[in-house]
């Protein structure tokens, strides 16, 4: 079994890629999302009904969100509203639109994981397992309180 540094490692290296290798799967269908706006839709999908707590999970500034939601509201694949209870949020929903084109995103993505793995089956079982294991870690290290830089 390699060392966990060296893992960690390899991990760092390939997940920029992976990354990019989607961004470029989504860019090839100009009519879907990018995959800023595709992580942002999953979350409202997910449960995250708030401007804020969207940018909280995204860790992103109120600006940054603000911007993709103006982009996804123009395509109509989200709906903003006062929430009807703290005047000072805003509610944000999928639209069908957006339901549709986040379901085409994911798609879209998957298919080329599908590719990049078909390139070394003998290793699909081993790293399904893997998969899962990191798939816990991340959503367990997720959901820590984020400390930003310059506090204790």
């Amino acid at each position: 079994m390699a060392p966990r540094t060296s893992v960690a490692e390899e991990l760092a290296d390939v997940v920029p890629r992976l990354y990019r290798l989607l961004r470029t799967a989504l860019d090839e269908d100009p009519g879907t999302p990018s995959l800023e706006q595709l992580r942002v839709m999953q979350r409202v999908d997910d449960g995250l009904r708030h401007t804020s707590a969207l940018a909280a999970a995204r860790q992103m500034r109120m600006s940054a969100i603000t911007g993709i939601l103006d982009v996804l509201a123009q395509r109509n694949w989200i709906r903003r509203e006062p929430d009807p209870t703290d005047r000072r949020r805003t509610n944000v929903e999928l639209t069908g639109d957006g339901c549709k084109m986040l379901a085409r995103g994911r798609r879209l993505t998957s298919r080329r994981v599908a590719t990049i793995l078909d390139e070394y089956p003998r290793a699909l079982s081993e790293l399904s397992l893997a998969v899962e294991g990191l798939v816990e870690a991340v959503t367990r290290y997720d959901e820590r309180p984020v400390v930003r830089r310059g506090t204790p």
